[in-house]
């Protein structure tokens, strides 16, 4: 059997699959087939991992582009500034429950509570696939190699909603994204070059989320539409909720009913003086009942992951060589690409060549209580929003910055 999906199907019933001999249908369509002819059409799964001290961070991804017919993957690793991609290529399968791309594999063990990521660096396969499409090696042979085995573990009830129904960007309105957010911790272990970091509960946790829907940008430059904010939010999870952006997510089990919607935020931002780029800052989150918590974070060192790495395109461009958006083709017929890249981001000229949409390792008080997560700004972006005071942004150490 190729792949990992627990109902495979011969491809003479294509574009049937396993799954659509189940009574899930929502259109009439195979599940394959996108109700929307929208190029721009995809389903995506992501996945953090970072640890307490600013050693580790990483990003992981899986996204579908039906109407596009490709599949990608991808991992990034910051090991103390040192920055390392894995992408991988495919077509799209007729079946969307194979979640396994080349070297990459992704289970979804028991849902809403447990998943388990993997990543190969020995062969470039994944060992479960006898099967396996031909593989092409592409990027730079010197990357330090990256492996991993995670298991997954939601902290957080992840609560369905739907956003951006009834945009309009000029006389174009826009298909609303929709999905679920959670934070979780991580067992098991990731490897890069020779150090083989354990992960526990006790150590690691990470923020995931699962969206679909229509994406600008989303097939390559020639599909973006220019909109872009400069700044996403904080991916906070603390003992007795989360902040995931303007949601407000609580614990499994909690009594509290689903979640709920931050009334605004206000941004008072700090940045690095050569570069432009996030540091630090502080965060009022106005709730719901009119009370406000406010948050305080500093980045660990350069601990940040470079989402450009992983075809998160913007107005910066797609990746920092060959500039690949999100769904664009890279395999051929019925190959696999498996893409290895590093970079040194403690170097501030490499940093500037590599921002966007970046994800800040951050340690966050709120309150007496310390937590520790992502700040994701559109580096730098960002820092202009915040130096003109407007959309609720400031710097906030404004006699510094003037200077700048």
């Amino acid at each position: 059997m190729t792949g990992n999906s627990p109902y495979p199907a011969a491809d003479e019933h294509r574009p049937l699959s396993g799954l659509d001999e189940f009574l899930v249908h929502n259109a009439p369509y195979p599940i394959r087939v996108m109700s929307t002819p929208d190029a721009q059409a995809y389903e995506r799964v992501w996945f953090t991992c970072q640890d307490k001290v600013g050693e580790l961070l990483v990003v992981i991804g899986l996204a579908f582009y039906p109407n596009l017919g490709t599949a990608e993957a991808f991992a990034i690793v910051n090991l103390r500034g040192r920055h390392t991609t894995v992408r991988a290529h495919r077509s799209l399968p007729t079946d969307r429950m194979d979640m396994t791309l080349g070297p990459f594999r992704f289970d979804m063990e028991e849902p809403f509570r447990r998943w388990c990521l993997r990543l190969d660096a020995a062969s470039g396969l994944s060992p479960d696939i006898s099967d396996a499409a031909p593989v092409r090696l592409t990027g730079d042979p010197d990357a330090p190699a990256v492996s991993y085995d995670i298991a997954w573990l939601d902290t957080k009830r992840p609560v369905f909603r739907q956003l951006g129904a009834g945009v309009i960007v000029g006389a174009r309105a826009l298909s609303p994204v929709a999905g679920y957010d959670g934070f979780g911790r991580q067992e098991g272990w990731v490897q890069i070059g020779d150090e083989r970091f354990a992960l526990s509960p006790a150590t690691h946790l990470g923020t995931r989320d699962h969206h679909w829907g229509t994406r600008d940008g989303v097939g390559g430059p020639g599909h973006y539409m220019g909109m872009q904010h400069p700044h996403s939010g904080e991916w906070v999870e603390f003992e007795d909720f989360g902040v995931w952006g303007d949601h407000v997510l609580y614990n499994i089990g909690d009594p509290r009913r689903r979640s709920a919607t931050l009334a605004r935020r206000v941004h008072r931002m700090h940045f690095e003086p050569d570069t432009h780029l996030l540091q630090s800052g502080e965060v009022d989150l106005v709730f719901a009942d009119g009370s406000v918590k406010t948050m305080s974070f500093e980045r660990f060192g350069h601990q940040i992951a470079f989402l450009r790495c992983g075809m998160y395109g913007g107005p910066n461009g797609g990746t920092p060589d060959g500039d690949l958006w999100h769904g664009m083709q890279v395999a051929q017929r019925d190959e696999v690409v498996v893409h290895r890249e590093t970079f040194d981001v403690t170097d501030p000229a490499v940093r500037t060549r590599l921002a966007g949409l970046d994800q800040h390792q951050c340690r966050v008080t709120c309150e007496g209580e310390v937590a520790y997560g992502l700040v994701e700004p559109y580096d730098t972006l960002c820092y202009e929003v915040s130096k003109a005071g407007v959309m609720g942004f400031s710097l906030l150490h404004a006699e510094h910055d003037a200077h700048d």
